[in-house]
């Protein structure tokens, strides 16, 4: 696939140590492009400053770098990362553990990703976020909504979000690479996806509470690795092949 083009941009915020930082975006940096969350970007050899490799996609010469994301954003664990309202046609892969993404309470609206956000670190939160709308040629990711993608997780939180019209899944959680001990959603409405809405391969507790899943391919699938499973006042209704199918 064509690479965003763009200018590289590092934004560092950091509070005093020991405490939580708020870093308010677009105003800290550009929401555009490629965005990598991380705690750090490069590492020191021989003197001069390398770009750490970073477990995103593989291209034909091995695993990319930081230095090929159009935005970095250094954030650490307790920070929360919060977004105004309004769309951003940007891919957002999160690699801190610990953190919250949110729309700015304080502003109306939802701030609406209009590509994919990737969740490859523990502890992570996804409060009142919206990821929506089919890929376009600038968009880098897969095709799935938000996906939860790394190994020996202990809790992932997605709740009162908004995962509508996105190409693939709405919400793909992969388990087998590892193990995720929680996958919670809470208070989300997930529909018209063209895939599955909810598909989750593999956890040891799945917890879903409060959702309206509609309109997609499957309402929720479970894989054979989940373990337990805990669904409470959803409304489950209206997708076209199953609204919850559980692979044996």
């Amino acid at each position: 696939m064509k690479q965003v083009l763009g200018v590289m941009v590092l934004i560092a915020i950091c509070g005093v140590v020991g405490f939580a930082a708020e870093i308010h975006l677009p105003s800290a940096a550009p929401l555009s492009g490629t965005v990598l969350i991380a705690e750090s970007f490069y590492k020191t050899v021989n003197d001069e400053q390398v770009p750490l490799p970073v477990a995103v996609w593989q291209n034909e010469n091995g695993m990319r770098t930081t230095a090929w994301f159009d935005t970095r954003i250094e954030a650490h664990p307790g920070d929360v990362i919060v977004i105004d309202p309004g769309q951003y046609k940007v891919d957002v892969w999160i690699l801190t553990p610990g953190i919250t993404v949110t729309t700015d309470p304080k502003a109306k609206g939802i701030a609406d990703i209009w590509g994919g956000l990737e969740v490859d670190a523990d502890n992570v939160t996804l409060d009142h976020i919206a990821v929506t709308g089919p890929r376009k040629k600038e968009n880098m990711l897969s095709g799935h909504g938000i996906e939860v993608n790394r190994e020996l997780l202990n809790t992932i939180t997605i709740k009162n979000c908004l995962v509508e019209g996105n190409d693939w899944m709405g919400i793909h959680i992969i388990g087998p690479r590892g193990e995720i001990q929680t996958m919670r959603i809470e208070n989300c409405v997930v529909k018209n996806n063209g895939s599955f809405g909810i598909e989750c391969q593999g956890t040891e507790n799945l917890i879903i509470t409060g959702c309206t899943i509609t309109g997609n391919k499957q309402g929720i699938h479970v894989g054979s690795n989940v373990q337990h499973t805990d669904f409470e006042n959803n409304s489950v209704t209206g997708n076209s092949k199953a609204n919850i199918f559980r692979k044996q």
